[in-house]
């Protein structure tokens, strides 16, 4: 069961960022699309996590300061990433955001009291490789690295990691109770800050968007509810933090790069395919 976890949030993972390529590329001439996509993804996240806190209704106030935690995480991770894209190189943006899965395997390392063998460093390094190779284009960027993308960026890795390390600890914490609570009040804040930023934006296409597009960010939702239970359940598994963060990171790195080969119809480098090779290969030796 717990393989199956993984695999599942490996393509949970994934369809996450399908969603939001296809609502990319319908939406590419509207204006302020980010702020809109993200504010319907965090509602449909909120209204997933209330349901199920509902139906399984647990209530711990020590709970409370990991739900504020995880809604800073999470939204200086949002913040960071659309503001990133607008001050510098999209590549070195997601090449930056994806190698944060790379600080939460440190952190088990470090406070989780996961193994470190030299299968584990090879792949580690394999990870990094295979991410970069996946992402490098080979094109040249116009835009130029500035102190701001660097600020954003920095949010939106340490957001991205800070998340997963914040979800696990409770659910260690806790010996896997009140992760419904958890994720409720969480989203409930994310969505809060997500709405504010939209209210604050030219909402001139929301109308729109909302009637052609609707579904994108909603789906993307759903899979982000999914990849947290399937994190949570891992969490008091067998399973070490060396495998499961690089495997879903990379996992879903690769099947993205596959389905942009045949759903966008884009065209891989050899670069690109070595990426996938060397991810493979870094996938297992963390198993080992």
């Amino acid at each position: 069961m717990p393989y199956l976890y993984l695999v599942g949030s490996v393509f949970m993972n994934a369809s996450s960022s399908v969603f939001g390529a296809y609502f990319n590329r319908r939406n590419d001439d509207k204006k302020d699309t980010s702020a809109f996509y993200n504010c319907l993804q965090m509602c449909s996240v909120f209204i997933c996590w209330a349901i199920l806190f509902a139906f399984d209704f647990s209530f711990e106030i020590r709970v409370l300061p990991y739900s504020l935690l995880f809604a800073f995480f999470y939204s200086i991770c949002n913040i960071g990433i659309i503001n990133a894209l607008k001050h510098g190189p999209a590549t070195l943006t997601s090449l930056f955001v994806g190698l944060s899965l790379l600080l939460t395997t440190a952190w088990g390392f470090l406070f989780w009291n996961a193994k470190f063998t030299v299968f584990i460093g090879v792949g580690l390094a394999l990870v990094a490789v295979a991410v970069y190779l996946c992402l490098y284009t080979g094109k040249k960027d116009e835009k130029k690295i500035s102190l701001k993308w660097i600020l954003f960026v920095t949010m939106a890795l340490v957001g991205n990691s800070g998340c997963s390390i914040t979800q696990r600890t409770q659910q260690v914490a806790f010996d896997g109770a009140h992760g419904n609570m958890l994720m409720a009040f969480a989203t409930l804040l994310s969505a809060l800050v997500c709405f504010v930023i939209w209210i604050r934006s030219d909402k001139t296409d929301s109308k729109i968007m909302l009637q052609k597009s609707w579904s994108f960010p909603v789906g993307a939702g759903v899979c982000n509810v999914l990849l947290n239970i399937f994190v949570m359940r891992m969490a008091l598994t067998s399973l070490s933090p060396s495998l499961i963060y690089p495997v879903i990171g990379v996992g879903g790195l690769m099947v993205v790069t596959l389905f942009s080969l045949f759903g966008f119809k884009e065209k891989l480098k050899w670069q690109q395919w070595l990426g996938i090779a060397l991810g493979a290969v870094a996938t297992a030796l963390l198993s080992l």
